[in-house]
């Protein structure tokens, strides 16, 4: 709490750079309104550009071999798939794991039978344990049963 003294001493403090702080930012200017003209020179002629090389100075460089790495491989990883019913997918193959970036597309290919199915990644958040993927219901039954439920699957993006 604030005594009386330290109060006082705070609104003189506020009243003056309310006043003090726009006088010194806008004003302290010349008071003069003259304005010295500039002298205008015409220009008839453009000057000559300082980029461009001398006519017939130019050679042609040799076709030059760049070397670019190979794409990267398909990462695969192991683990178990479970499914979920997502509402109005429009059209959207969905799945969501931690493992790859949302919008990469997946293959799921189920280690028990050999089926894959391809999905997009709509969610990176983390899943229940022991499970990592969950793929919507409808896709899920391309690879397996409901009843098989957590899959043993190659999760490859």
């Amino acid at each position: 709490m604030l005594t009386i003294a330290e109060r006082r001493r705070l609104v003189v403090a506020i009243a003056l750079t309310v006043l003090l702080l726009p006088l010194a930012l806008f004003g302290g200017g010349s008071d003069s309104n003259e304005t010295t003209p500039r002298p205008v020179t015409p220009r008839n002629e453009p000057a000559a550009p300082a980029f461009l090389p001398v006519q017939g100075s130019s050679v042609v460089p040799d076709i030059i071999t760049v070397n670019v790495p190979a794409p990267p491989e398909d990462i695969v990883a192991k683990g178990n798939a479970s499914f979920i019913r997502w509402p109005q997918t429009f059209g959207l193959r969905p799945c969501a794991t931690p493992l790859a970036l949302i919008g990469a597309k997946i293959e799921v290919r189920n280690l028990n039978n050999g089926r894959s199915v391809k999905c997009e990644n709509v969610s990176i958040q983390s899943l229940a344990a022991g499970i990592s993927i969950v793929i919507h219901t409808d896709i899920f039954l391309e690879i397996a049963d409901l009843v098989d439920a957590p899959l043993p699957v190659d999760i490859i993006f």
